[in-house]
């Protein structure tokens, strides 16, 4: 399984909450998102750099992550976990894009763009921010 190490990371230049649409008179609820940066030591000792970006509470199971740096949609390194359920009957997901170093660099802008039926959720962060 992968590691990660959430102490190393720094919750930086995340903004920007998505627009949220709701189907009223459906248990339809769109996932939470959170994205965090790669670590540095990630980025020191191994030479890439994982971005990850956690799903949670969200029903019905189904949902699309799409991994964009500035506006591009990136497709290779992307890995999504399938969605598991929660104890309270609502499902967990992780989507992961793993980058060399030359890439992470490449980009200033990371978005997380989650597609589900009860709403489209956005999620950013700036590299620049996470020095």
């Amino acid at each position: 399984g992968r590691r990660f190490l959430y102490g190393t990371v720094s919750l930086c230049g995340v903004f920007g909450a998505g627009t949220l649409v709701t189907v009223l008179g459906q248990p339809k609820v769109a996932p939470t998102v959170h994205l965090f940066p790669p670590s540095s030591d990630q980025i020191t000792n191994e030479g890439k750099a994982t971005l990850v970006c956690l799903l949670g509470d969200f029903y019905p199971s189904a949902l699309q992550v799409t991994w964009m740096a500035d506006g591009k949609i990136l497709s290779s390194g992307v890995e999504t976990t399938q969605a598991l359920r929660q104890t309270n009957n609502k499902y967990t997901a992780g989507s992961y894009l793993t980058l060399s170093v030359p890439d992470w660099m490449k980009y200033e802008s990371y978005t997380c763009k989650v597609t589900h039926e009860a709403g489209n959720v956005e999620k950013s962060l700036n590299r620049s921010q996470c020095s």
